[in-house]
């Protein structure tokens, strides 16, 4: 069942009546009635191909598109949070809970005085890992989620992982993250995770250059700030033979603007909205960190990292002209190996959400794309 969590130092809708009850009910009722009434408009209005958000969008993609955005904006607009748990659930075998690593793994920007590494749950993908697995390859990925939403379970991330394990690795692992949606989720609460379970293979034998981290749009920003936490930290612990990052989000700073998502050319082409990041930025962001700072939006702060990175975004996203230029700027890096691909005609986030999409093709697509990558290391 969803629960409500409160959130303090957001923007004003945390802090509205429709995210507190009797508010809530009232808005879960008008998203109902407003959804049936637009409907069966769209049922109509997309018939013609030239009132589809795309000329090449099938008539499938424009209806998913359209319901994928009514809901993300009610569900940001009240601010409804799934219960994350640590117990195994449907997952079953494939779960598991990790314990922090040793103190000394946690320096310098995560080491907070009110934040501090606990147990985090991940899922592996299709079965366990054990001790002497032939496994040649793991993917360690970050699932997004503009981190207020996503557990890395079948239901939410079970899709990413099929593509994951059947083009680009033996096995995936999916960690499930702290959430700035929930108490004691803000920065550098992911990123503790995110040590934490990168420490958690090690720990398990498993070579760093057999690992490959990954994460798609907030995981991606994830990824991303590992990497910077890896290169500002050199010799704590070996970095991964790659990093894979599907339409990362990078510059949470924008996101902080209510409205900014609307006045991005690709609006209409996506399906994400400014209730859905600000909700996500404005948790994430503590209030005596700037929006700017290089852990939180890298869109301008390029790094040296050893590890090969392969950015892909897609032509029709939001985030699609940010995404190009952190690539331009992390190859501008002396050193860095950095590789861009743009998947046309599609939306944001397709490893994510492909099947919902009804982009299955430039799903599977982008995947071989990132094994080629791999391969070619």
């Amino acid at each position: 069942m969803a629960t409500r969590t409160p959130t303090a130092g957001t923007s004003n809708i945390s802090g509205s009546f429709i995210t507190r009850q009797p508010g809530t009910a009232l808005w879960v009722l008008l998203a109902l009635v407003s959804t049936s009434i637009r409907l069966p408009i769209w049922l109509l209005y997309f018939i013609p191909k030239s009132l589809r958000p795309h000329p090449n969008w099938t008539y499938r993609q424009a209806m998913l598109n359209a319901i994928i955005k009514q809901f993300l904006y009610h569900n940001a607009s009240m601010r409804i949070q799934a219960p994350v748990s640590l117990e195994p659930g449907k997952e079953k075998r494939q779960f598991v809970v990790m314990q922090p690593a040793k103190d000394d793994s946690y320096q310098g920007v995560i080491k907070d005085a009110e934040i501090k590494p606990t147990a985090v749950g991940g899922t592996w993908y299709p079965s366990l890992y054990r001790e002497g697995d032939p496994a040649q390859r793991i993917v360690l990925h970050y699932h997004g989620g503009a981190y207020v939403m996503g557990t890395g379970r079948k239901e939410d991330a079970g899709y990413a992982a099929k593509l994951l394990v059947k083009h680009v690795a033996d096995k995936a692992f999916f960690p499930q993250y702290r959430l700035s949606s929930g108490p004691g989720g803000r920065f550098p609460a992911a990123l503790q995770d995110a040590v934490t379970s990168y420490q958690y293979l090690l720990d398990l034998g498993i070579p760093a250059s057999s690992i490959v981290v990954s994460g798609d749009s907030a995981g991606g920003n994830l990824v991303i700030a590992f990497l910077r936490y890896l290169a500002d930290h050199k010799g704590l612990m070996l970095g991964p033979a790659a990093a894979l990052l599907w339409s990362p989000w990078v510059n949470l700073d924008k996101c902080k603007e209510d409205g900014y998502v609307e006045t991005i050319r690709n609006f209409a082409t996506d399906y994400l909205t400014s209730p859905f990041v600000l909700w996500g930025a404005t948790t994430f962001i503590p209030d005596f960190m700037s929006a700017e700072d290089t852990y939180i939006s890298p869109y301008n702060a390029p790094f040296a990292t050893e590890t090969p990175l392969w950015i892909q975004t897609c032509g029709l996203e939001v985030l699609r002209d940010e995404d190009e230029h952190f690539a331009e700027v992390m190859r501008g890096v002396q050193g860095n190996k950095v590789e861009f691909h743009e998947e046309p005609d599609a939306s944001h986030d397709i490893l994510l959400l492909g099947n919902v999409l009804g982009m299955e093709d430039k799903a599977e697509n982008v995947a071989k794309l990132a094994r080629k990558f791999l391969d070619s290391l």
